[in-house]
């Protein structure tokens, strides 16, 4: 594809069109090369046009939200990039609350603290935006995204807009069930409660959740999905894993199932060190550990 084709298809779009940007400082874990072209549009309708012209011209079209559950390649990924930060809007329509896909869920939750609307506190201390806790239905142990969610505006993978309810999907652990469609905003049905009590359990979750991860390093969150009736993180650490590295990537001593980049750590020692555990847990239990995490460009 000639390098002008996308932004010549692209120039209706309202926003930026940048070409080779360096996705690493984006990324939670601060690794990964570069995008060939990197998109940010201004509205759900720019969003939908973004969509539609990769598909027309066969671009490859990835999604970033916060970049907390994604690992990119050293070498960077082809196509495109598409981030919804301007997509940033919370509306409140008495119990409900509209948030825009680019609304990180702190914003969030301060946001329905203050207007005291209950429910969503129990995503406390999550790194997302609002559409990657959706597409992955990001959780914690006391809920989930999905449990309070009622409608979604989504672009369909051909670049249509569309509003959907909660229950056309079938969301599951850590997967919203979105397939390829993109969302832009979600609305939420919230409780009325007082916000002192709402900023009480928001309080109590940051503190148990800096108690037991390493909230303050720089990883993607949990790497491995919790298998049927057990916990990653117990099986990494039994396996001996705890402080294992590579490189600049280590396994927490924190938390086993997270892994930490101490700065100078590259995507190939992560996926390396990955490797390494899943091996260590299968010698000595049998269980084929699955990553919870993205890759990009691998």
């Amino acid at each position: 594809m000639p390098v002008s084709d996308l932004r010549v298809a692209l120039r209706g779009m309202r926003g930026a069109v940048r070409e080779h940007v360096d996705l690493g400082p984006l990324m939670h874990l601060r690794i990964g090369g570069p995008a060939d072209w990197f998109l940010e549009p201004y509205a759900e309708e720019d969003a939908a046009l973004a969509v539609r012209v990769c598909r027309e011209l066969d671009v490859p079209l990835r999604i970033l939200g916060g970049g907390s559950n994604i690992v990119v390649a050293d070498a960077g990924v082809r196509g495109a990039v598409l981030h919804l930060g301007n997509l940033n809007r919370i509306v409140r329509d008495g119990n409900r609350i509209t948030a825009g896909a680019g609304v990180t869920l702190p914003s969030l939750l301060r946001a329905t603290k203050e207007v005291g609307l209950a429910g969503l506190e129990k995503l406390t201390g999550i790194p997302a935006q609002v559409g990657g806790a959706v597409a992955m239905n990001a959780g914690t142990r006391d809920g989930e995204t999905f449990e309070h969610l009622v409608s979604l505006t989504l672009v369909e993978p051909e670049g249509r807009l569309e509003v959907r309810g909660k229950d056309q999907f079938r969301a599951v652990y850590r997967d919203g069930g979105l397939r390829d469609a993109v969302v832009l905003q979600a609305s939420f049905e919230l409780t009325p409660d007082d916000p002192k009590a709402i900023f009480e359990r928001f309080s109590a979750s940051l503190k148990r959740r800096n108690a037991t991860q390493p909230v303050s390093q720089r990883s993607v969150g949990c790497v491995f999905r919790n298998p049927a009736g057990d916990a990653a993180g117990r099986l990494i650490e039994a396996a001996g894993c705890k402080t294992l590295r590579s490189g600049g990537i280590e396994v927490s001593g924190q938390h086993a199932n997270y892994f930490v980049n101490d700065g100078r750590g590259s995507a190939a020692e992560f996926v390396g060190l990955m490797a390494e555990v899943k091996k260590r847990v299968h010698d000595k239990f049998g269980i084929d550990l699955e990553p919870e995490v993205k890759f990009w460009g691998f």
